[in-house]
């Protein structure tokens, strides 16, 4: 790729002014000072001959990572950085060998330092000594992310390809102007540190929490003290291409939705129902976490072929990129061409309204009326009190006959249910809810309680549990 003539080169002194620009938040605090130093040196490089013969216009961080360390360098894992034993490489280089490659004089800097801030000799020592770029991925790739808001890079939206793109500005910021960029300044120290790390336990729901997090503190969680976890299931691994890939969508997605001005979308789906590769145009809604997973809810061509709401999970999304359609393009169904004309557009109420409706993931399918039963013991330690879903309400003992009566109209199931339903205890406890007909995140949830419930109704679902409950038998049975 061709490179562009270097118009624009980085050479501040890393004074005190400067440092606090960078920062987040007062450099009292060590490690807003390190990261300060670090996006310095950073901005050294890129804006730097090594940087512009290095890099091309437009780069990634796959892109820089592999122009400024090493061939052996792991990013994933904090041991592995740790543990590099090539010194060649910039992740074994100290703030000390930084200062001085750059031409700063270490002692006249600690000088005008310590006349602008308090900050001990021990503490400058021990900053010398730190090593800036012995840091996870996601740590410098939030740093880019810092540099794009401080507008010392751009982002390059619209291009090809799953990564962030960043350029290098034509013109950096003017240092001489003043202006709070912290949001914490009315947060205590503690605070800012809580709020941070509670923002980081949710960080898989959207790529922009690290870096919201870090506007706040960058202070490592203390695990001696924070007292508070979150483990969730997820499906896609961490630190890996398919987490930057489901980043990368989120993230357009987010920056259409940040218009105002949604339009449908052309994305490439893999199906796993329908085991194929499916072009699909629709119109994105929002996107959801639920059953180990994020969703995009979106109305339109669905993999089927049909025209209707549905959910695609974002790890399954293989566009090379997301193409915009105007609503003028031929590829658009004409019912939704249809509803963008009467101003009918659907909106995240509108799923969230069906979500209460019925309980389960599937928000477009039927509903229909589910009779659980549940033990008495049971029911009392794990069930009672707890909240399911909306719909989910317990009944008493008649109240269940009389539902399978006015539900059931095949006369000889009707008599099976109820006869069961006799030889149970009135004292067990009875439940109705509304669900989605084939719904796997319900039907989930009822294979996990195995003998602790029992589906009365409907029909077709019991003998579905029936027929599973037998398959497994089968596998097992030889132990008898």
């Amino acid at each position: 790729m061709p490179q562009t003539t270097v118009n624009t080169l980085f050479k501040d002194y890393p004074d005190c002014k400067l440092l606090q620009k960078l920062a987040n938040g007062s450099l009292e605090q060590s490690q807003n000072f390190t990261r300060a130093i670090r996006l310095w040196a950073l901005l050294r490089w890129l804006y730097s001959e090594n940087g512009y013969t290095s890099l091309p216009d437009t780069f990634t961080y796959t892109d820089w990572r592999q122009a400024f360390f090493t061939a052996t360098h792991k990013d994933e894992k904090q041991a592995d950085i740790l543990n590099h034993q090539n010194s060649n490489c910039a992740c074994t280089k100290t703030t000390r060998q930084w200062l001085l490659e750059l031409e700063v004089s270490i002692d006249e800097w600690k000088n005008s330092l310590q006349a602008e801030i308090f900050i001990a000799d021990s503490e400058v020592e021990k900053l010398l000594e730190e090593k800036l770029f012995a840091q996870v991925r996601k740590s410098l790739q939030s740093d880019f992310d810092l540099l794009v808001s401080r507008n010392y890079l751009q982002r390059i939206n619209q291009t090809t390809g799953r990564n962030k793109y960043y350029h290098r500005v034509d013109k950096l910021p003017n240092l001489k102007k003043t202006e709070n960029i912290t949001p914490q300044a009315n947060l205590s120290m503690k605070k800012q540190a809580y709020l941070a790390g509670t923002l980081g336990l949710f960080s898989f729901l959207d790529p922009n929490l690290p870096v919201l997090a870090e506007e706040f503190s960058e202070q490592e969680i203390d695990e001696d003290n924070h007292r508070i976890f979150l483990y969730v299931d997820y499906v896609v691994p961490e630190s890996s291409s398919t987490q930057d890939a489901v980043d990368e969508i989120q993230s357009q997605l987010q920056e259409i939705w940040d218009t105002g001005q949604i339009t449908p979308l052309l994305l490439t789906y893999h199906s796993a129902h329908q085991n194929q590769i499916k072009e699909c145009v629709i119109y994105p809604v929002c996107i959801y976490f639920m059953e180990r997973a994020k969703y995009l809810c979106a109305y339109g061509t669905t993999p089927k072929g049909d025209i209707n709401w549905y959910k695609y999970r974002l790890d399954r999304i293989i566009s090379q990129r997301i193409e915009i359609l105007d609503w003028q393009d031929i590829r658009i169904p004409q019912i939704l061409r249809e509803i963008n004309d009467n101003h009918q557009l659907p909106t995240p109420k509108a799923i969230n309204r069906k979500l209460k409706e019925a309980w389960g993931c599937d928000f477009y399918k039927e509903k229909s009326l589910m009779i659980l039963r549940f033990p008495e013991d049971f029911h009392q330690r794990y069930i009672d009190g707890i909240s399911i879903h909306d719909t989910f309400t317990k009944i008493d003992y008649e109240l269940t006959f009389k539902l399978i009566q006015q539900h059931v109209l095949d006369r000889e199931r009707k008599e099976v249910i109820l006869k069961i339903l006799q030889s149970r205890p009135s004292t067990d406890a009875y439940y109705r809810v509304n669900y989605r007909l084939t719904d796997y995140y319900v039907i989930r949830w009822l294979r996990a309680l195995g003998s602790k419930v029992e589906v009365l109704l409907p029909w077709d679902l019991r003998q579905e549990m029936t027929r599973e409950i037998q398959y497994m038998f089968n596998l097992y049975g030889h132990i008898f």
